[in-house]
């Protein structure tokens, strides 16, 4: 039962605290929409969902946490995915599900591994793993703590400069500007001005899961409304994370395929400036 609720203001942007014995708990960001865009607030509101927005802490995790890099949930070194050249793939996150809040696409527990192939492109033209996890051991002693690959040439490889926790932020988000599918739903239902404060008020870098991508340059993808956002990894100064010249990368996935637990079908991509 939510017992209180209080308001932040942050430009077109609310934060509302949530007080509450459920697990939705915490905070969420909604969009206000301004003054000059009410006329459309219904065409605008349709297009919004839920996100978890991202940041990431240089602290020790344990094998089962939400993290970037460092060593992925293993119970035994041999589960580690090699490519088909025979290299360790490049663990780039790990997202414990419990950790989520707002999101129904999801399992409600788990983890979710994300693996690209371990070469300087890092892996935009190869294979890439996503492993779910549906259950897992929580006796540490039981399981790997040190990454079997890590070495200088690994490290090198990462598109980040140090690994971390992962903490979530719940988020309201309207469609992102940076999608063909937001010029094709906006473009000829709003004039001029109205479209550019909207596109403004839709730019959406930074790290998520679920909500939006944003693409540096074009929508490659194709990405649509029966899509899903599993991962995207942006910019990041306290684990320095950067693709290429400031760029970031995408996973997502059709949603029939994520209700079927299907991650064989996860799209990747990257883009840089």
């Amino acid at each position: 039962m939510l017992k209180s609720i209080f308001l932040i203001n942050f430009g077109n942007w609310l934060e509302f605290g949530l007080q509450s014995n459920s697990k939705i708990g915490g905070t969420l960001m909604k969009y206000e929409i301004p003054k000059l865009l009410k006329e459309h607030e219904n065409l605008i509101k349709g297009t919004f969902r839920y996100s978890n927005e991202i940041s990431f802490k240089r602290e020790e995790t344990k094998p089962y946490d939400s993290k970037l890099g460092g060593c992925p949930y293993l119970e035994n070194s041999k589960d580690y995915p090699i490519d088909e050249n025979g290299k360790p793939m490049l663990f780039l996150a790990q997202i414990n599900l419990a950790d989520i809040e707002n999101i129904v696409e999801l399992p409600e527990k788990g983890l979710l591994q994300f693996f690209v192939a371990n070469e300087d492109l890092y892996g935009l033209e190869d294979p890439i793993l996503v492993r779910y996890i549906e259950s897992y051991e929580e006796n540490e002693e039981r399981l790997v703590k040190k990454h079997p690959y890590e070495n200088e040439e690994y490290n090198m490889n990462l598109p980040f400069s140090h690994s971390g926790k992962m903490y979530f932020k719940s988020r309201e988000m309207p469609m992102s500007s940076s999608l063909d599918l937001f010029q094709e739903t906006f473009m000829n239902k709003l004039s001029e001005e109205e479209y550019e404060k909207l596109s403004d008020d839709c730019y959406s870098s930074e790290s998520r899961i679920g909500g939006y991508p944003y693409f540096v340059q074009n929508d490659y993808i194709g990405f649509s409304d029966d899509d899903f956002l599993l991962l995207q990894l942006d910019i990041d100064d306290e684990c320095g994370i950067m693709f290429g010249d400031s760029g970031n990368c995408v996973f997502s996935i059709p949603k029939d395929a994520l209700k079927n637990r299907d991650f064989s079908k996860v799209v990747y991509d990257w883009q840089s400036c």
